[in-house]
């Protein structure tokens, strides 16, 4: 079973009731913030096309209308749902990233962040390798973009290091294609919990288009990526407003 713990962490739940005033604006924003928690967790137990608006405003509890005060449908929440993980993502994999001096540090560094922040999270890994690519026409266009921006990523972190040999044009995207494939994998059989486990076998693989994967054993690699530090909390991960 997916694990239920939400997107944004830690989850203040509902604004506590009484007879003091609360703004609008505040108001909305809680319900915003819920429907967004609530749509990841009903997708992992049901998949995307039988996910009703029904069962995220309950799990979001909230009433009816202020989720159609906030989204046109649920394809806009889980459209804004989904920038959040990315964006959530993208902040582990930079801040680990280019911190490091040479690629196999890196690349080593920022997957093993990566992994470890999917592995506590079943929804959000769910949402971005399982659930985007097959929710919508526009989604997946911007699923491929965000792996797009990931090779892009990648390339950038060659810049600079002694270690990689530049790979030929266009391979990056192939290699997030690659590691992203194995990670749907571990997700579909239920062991997203194991996730970290594939970081010596990732970075093997990655390194091996680079060049500068080559005479390093699985143990060497398994090295680099466990030998980095740990990741910043959760309050200080990139996050949209």
């Amino acid at each position: 079973m997916p694990s239920s713990r939400t997107l944004q962490e830690p989850s203040k739940g509902p604004l506590p009731r009484g007879p003091y005033a609360i703004s609008a604006d505040v108001v909305a924003a809680d319900q915003r913030r819920r429907l967004l928690e609530a749509l990841p967790r009903a997708v992992a137990e049901a998949g995307f096309e039988a996910t009703t608006v029904d069962r995220i405003v309950k799990l979001a509890q909230v009433r009816r209308n202020a989720f159609y005060e906030q989204f046109a449908d649920k394809r806009d929440c889980f459209a804004a749902a989904y920038e959040i993980a990315q964006e959530r993502l993208l902040g582990v994999l930079t801040y680990r990233c280019y911190t490091r001096a040479d690629l196999a540090d890196r690349v080593g560094s920022a997957l093993a962040a990566g992994l470890e922040l999917m592995a506590g999270e079943a929804v959000l890994a769910r949402l971005i390798v399982v659930e985007a690519p097959a929710a919508a026409p526009e989604i997946a266009v911007r699923h491929h973009e965000w792996l797009d921006r990931y090779g892009r990523m990648l390339d950038f972190a060659a810049l600079g290091s002694t270690d990689a040999v530049p790979p030929k044009a266009s391979i990056a995207p192939a290699v997030v294609g690659g590691i992203v494939s194995r990670v749907k994998q571990v997700v579909l059989a239920g062991e997203t919990e194991k996730l970290t486990r594939l970081c010596p076998e990732l970075v093997q693989f990655t390194l091996s288009f680079y060049g500068s994967g080559e005479g390093r054993s699985p143990a060497e690699l398994a090295a680099v990526a466990s030998s980095q530090p740990q990741s910043p909390g959760r309050d200080s991960v990139l996050e949209p407003a």
